[in-house]
């Protein structure tokens, strides 16, 4: 439905274009302002899909929507290893845990690494910093498989990439 309305000129659909800001009310006209980096935009309407970005740009989400910042990594091997084909949940503790997931590759992306920050509130909870990587996480990732899986240990494993997101 959304490709129709944008083949018709019905919506006009911005990407990639931070809003800073969304007119509390509309105006007499019916229209919202909607403040971006491009400049403003007029709508009738406006649909919000940021997930943990939204208290940024309404304020009274708040209390409702409370980003938190997770970490996950990309690790290969440069030789032979054995096949992972299921993905998996690592426990440590009620509140701890991994996950991994399998590439057709035999890379393997792995998030969690909550054990190594969670300590640093101001690092994760309330916090949509994606520009940055949580530093204490890049340390637990590594030799991360050569720690949890039989048959890895020699391995040379390593973190080709790690990235942050924010989740609520």
């Amino acid at each position: 439905m959304s490709a129709q309305a944008l083949q018709h000129g019905n919506i006009n659909l911005q990407t990639n274009t931070k809003v800073t800001s969304i007119s509390s009310s509309p105006t007499a006209c019916g229209y919202w302002l909607v403040q971006t980096d491009r400049g403003i935009i007029k709508a009738r309407k406006v649909v919000v899909a940021s997930n943990s970005y939204t208290p940024a740009i309404l304020p009274e989400y708040r209390d409702q929507i409370i980003p938190y910042r997770a970490v996950a990594c990309h690790i290969k091997a440069k030789g032979p290893t054995p096949l992972l084909v299921n993905t998996y949940a690592l426990r440590f503790k009620d509140w701890d845990f991994d996950y991994l997931i399998p590439r057709p590759d035999g890379s393997i992306i792995v998030g969690g690494a909550r054990s190594a920050y969670f300590r640093d509130k101001d690092a994760w909870y309330n916090n949509t910093n994606d520009d940055e990587v949580i530093e204490a996480a890049r340390e637990y990732f590594r030799g991360y498989v050569q720690r949890n899986f039989r048959g890895w240990e020699s391995s040379d494993a390593e973190v080709t990439e790690i990235w942050t997101g924010s989740e609520y």
